[in-house]
């Protein structure tokens, strides 16, 4: 009987498990996406030749304020490489470093650091640009009015008054919206708290304990509730121009799709859906899934994603292990409280539409699946505690962990490994 050696990613660590072959039906992996070579001049290139769009150099002129839009520091997309890029281009192209701002699409989440900027954007550019958190409560906001949904509309100040706004990000697959980037540099990135609040209540029928909306889902957008009502946000502000990227399994732009915020951004997704599912014959009894390693285990909230994405490749009743280190812990206590302190889901979800957040909803996700009757085995820095209050199994280690998982499924099981569950979607 053949053995094999697992080697996942937990925060900056590795994690290893000896494992008998024959119980194993596959290690899930998404497509081989090779890391662009020269990503700076690939980026320059799609600013020239964009997709539904005129090229950038067309749509600016000198003296015009240009405001960029990126991802926080939660999302791995590679702003030290994209961001100095486009600022390049921009200089290039008339528009000096005092005529551009950098404003973070942080949403709901925390402000960053010096040192974090240092970190997202490297020093050079850190010291030249303007750079601003957006913070969904003390951002002075203007009102816009409501969306065809009722969504009181407030968005960040200085992009609304910029000239010209230019959406930064990354395609990923997402559990709410369908899939990351595009629109949602907008709404959630630099909306009111009210504005976002209101658009990801959403993702719940209009009738009362109604549950999820049939329409929101992984890879779901044309019939997305939430995810049109964020296409109506953002077509308030009109954006000009989009650079999104898909970023491999090594942490490399594997591709970049720039021009029309909504065309642009569509093209990234099929490539995305292309590369980043993959479809099984059958489900496991156990399912170890690693995050894929630092930031997107950096807490048990961007954790979560993992859950969402990969947990159906688990059997009813079956064991889904997940590394997740959360050495800033679980990063929302509502996203403690939903899982902790309301027991049915029923009661789960009249909180949601009594005082709807994005941490809230992610939590209500996660319990839909604890619902299901699948048990995840979390692998983490968080006290064994409030790991049991949340309805999961605390493990030390992944030797434990699996050990855990076979006394409860028995030792005759089948299993499935994911290395990288933040980003790939199992579907049977």
């Amino acid at each position: 009987m053949g053995k094999r050696n697992i080697r996942l990613k937990w925060g900056k660590e590795i994690q290893e498990l000896e494992i008998e072959v024959n119980r194993l039906l596959a290690i899930l992996e998404n497509k081989k996406i090779p890391p662009i070579s020269r990503p700076e001049v690939e980026i320059m290139k799609c600013l020239d030749n964009p997709i539904a769009s005129k090229p950038l150099k067309y749509l600016i002129k000198p003296g015009e304020k240009v405001v960029l839009i990126i991802s926080d520091i939660t999302r791995s997309v590679r702003n030290d490489v994209m961001i100095p890029a486009v600022v390049k281009y921009l200089n290039q192209n008339g528009i000096p470093d005092k005529d551009i701002t950098i404003i973070t699409a942080t949403g709901t989440h925390r402000c960053h650091t010096k040192d974090e900027f240092i970190k997202m954007l490297g020093r050079d550019i850190v010291e030249r640009i303007k750079i601003v958190d957006h913070d969904c409560k003390k951002s002075e906001m203007v009102y816009l009015g409501e969306t065809s949904r009722k969504t009181p509309i407030y968005i960040n100040k200085e992009v609304y008054e910029a000239d010209r706004i230019i959406l930064t990000g990354g395609i990923v697959y997402h559990s709410m919206a369908g899939f990351g980037g595009g629109r949602k540099s907008i709404c959630p990135g630099v909306c009111g708290e009210k504005t976002i609040q209101q658009n990801h209540k959403l993702i719940l029928k209009l009738e009362k304990h109604g549950g999820l909306h049939e329409d929101v889902g992984l890879g779901k957008m044309d019939r997305n509730p939430m995810s049109l009502d964020m296409i109506e946000i953002a077509e308030k502000v009109l954006p000009d121009f989009l650079i999104n990227v898909v970023i491999n399994d090594d942490g490399e732009i594997g591709r970049v799709f720039a021009g029309h915020y909504i065309t642009a951004h569509q093209e990234g997704c099929r490539f995305v859906k292309n590369h980043y599912s993959k479809k099984l014959d059958q489900k496991a009894d156990v399912v170890i899934a690693s995050c894929g390693g630092f930031p997107k285990d950096i807490n048990l909230y961007q954790a979560s994603k993992a859950i969402e994405n990969s947990a159906a490749a688990a059997k009813e009743g079956g064991i889904f292990i997940l590394l997740a280190r959360c050495n800033e812990g679980v990063g929302n206590p509502q996203f403690y409280e939903i899982l902790a302190e309301h027991e049915t889901l029923k009661e789960k979800e009249e909180i949601l539409r009594e005082d709807f957040t994005i941490a809230r909803g992610a939590a209500y996700l996660t319990a839909r699946i604890l619902a299901e009757g699948k048990r995840i085995v979390l692998i983490s820095e968080l006290e064994d505690s409030l790991v049991k209050k949340m309805g999961f199994i605390p493990a030390k280690d992944l030797a434990q962990a699996y050990s855990t998982a076979s006394e409860m499924v028995g030792e005759e099981h089948t299993l499935y490994i994911i290395p990288h569950a933040s980003t790939l979607v199992p579907a049977v």
